[in-house]
């Protein structure tokens, strides 16, 4: 495999915050009061706990199910669960962070906006007593309970892989260019990107180059894929891989509003866009859709299990390629879970 790396030169900004701390957390749908103690449906007894779940973005469904599930089991066991979204703002998730600690719970579930701006708040948690279980982009250099999701080195690993066999198809065999789009501040997107390049390590043929996003969503995606589009005329391009939901779905729409149809993409997750984009197939070749329930269980699981002293170390849920050729059936079974789901979120 020959590897151009490319960086895009837009620095990075950071976000200007409010200047008023905020006083009370404010949830995503309300609070309840505290479960009554004893057992529900067979959970084990709890006795009047709380645990603050923090979503880094819940305009993703990913994130809103794995609350959802965990809020689920948590009315199971006689927990209390109080939902609250950083909406991809580093400093607000460090401010719903402070005010859980303030606000005495029991354990605190985190999904990372960033994996290094969180540390200084979960040191924080660590020296007033309270567990961290860290969810979705494992953390470095912070002691937590319990880190769990998906394996980010396999699912790129999967995606590398299918992207492989899209290129084999178009050409009768493995070669071409590819235009992977990263975030190097999120550690998920570097592992997810890690595993893609080793699909392509036995691909000498193949010349992969790395383009930087400004940010984690469809808009900075969109953005850097029309200025490629511009850059590179038809046949440059094979495929664009996108590792994360938001600048999948950025590229997706420079690519279908370019009515680019010689460049393919292949991504990770499962937001609705992606999986409608499957269904007509034209573009989006397939993605590597995350296990949120199994995710908010296994969670949930280890905060139970936190409250009680105990760690359960890192719980890697494996992802499930989804094609235009098996969306139809994924999308049957998904909406059967998230039926059952839709009361908790």
């Amino acid at each position: 495999m020959k590897r151009k790396l490319k960086k895009s030169v837009t620095k990075i900004l950071a976000a200007i915050m409010t200047t008023m701390m905020i006083f009370g957390l404010v949830g995503c749908g309300g609070t309840k009061a505290p479960a009554e103690q004893g057992d529900k449906e067979g959970g084990e007894e709890t006795g009047d706990k709380k645990i603050a779940f923090i979503s880094p973005a819940n305009q993703f469904d990913f994130f809103v199910y794995i609350g959802a599930e965990v809020k689920k089991i948590g009315e199971e066991k006689g927990i209390q669960v109080d939902m609250f979204d950083a909406a991809l703002d580093v400093n607000k998730l460090a401010d719903l962070m402070s005010q859980a600690i303030i606000q005495d719970y029991d354990a605190i579930i985190v999904g990372p906006v960033d994996t290094e701006a969180v540390v200084p708040s979960i040191k924080e948690a660590n020296e007033a007593g309270i567990p961290v279980i860290n969810y979705d982009s494992f953390i470095e250099g912070a002691d937590v309970y319990a880190r769990v999701g998906s394996g980010n080195v396999e699912m790129g690993k999967l995606a590398g892989e299918h992207a492989a066999e899209v290129l084999k198809e178009k050409y009768g065999k493995v070669e071409g260019n590819i235009t992977v789009l990263s975030y190097p501040q999120l550690e998920t997107m570097n592992k997810r990107i890690e595993g893609f390049d080793a699909a392509f390590k036995d691909y000498p043929d193949v010349t992969i180059k790395e383009e930087t996003v400004d940010a984690v969503t469809a808009e900075a995606g969109q953005a850097l894929t029309d200025n490629l589009l511009v850059a590179n005329g038809e046949g440059k391009i094979d495929i664009i891989y996108g590792s994360n939901a938001g600048v999948l779905l950025g590229a997706l729409a420079a690519v279908s509003s370019a009515n680019r149809t010689d460049i393919a993409l292949v991504g990770i997750d499962n937001e609705e866009g992606q999986l409608n984009a499957l269904k007509d197939g034209t573009y989006y070749k397939g993605t590597i859709a995350q296990d949120s329930y199994a995710i908010g269980e296994a969670a949930m699981e280890a905060a139970i299990k936190a409250m009680d002293g105990e760690k359960t170390g890192d719980v890697v849920v494996p992802g499930i390629l989804v094609t235009p050729e098996n969306v139809n059936e994924y999308l049957q079974n998904d909406k059967a879970t998230k039926a059952e789901l839709d009361a908790y979120k």
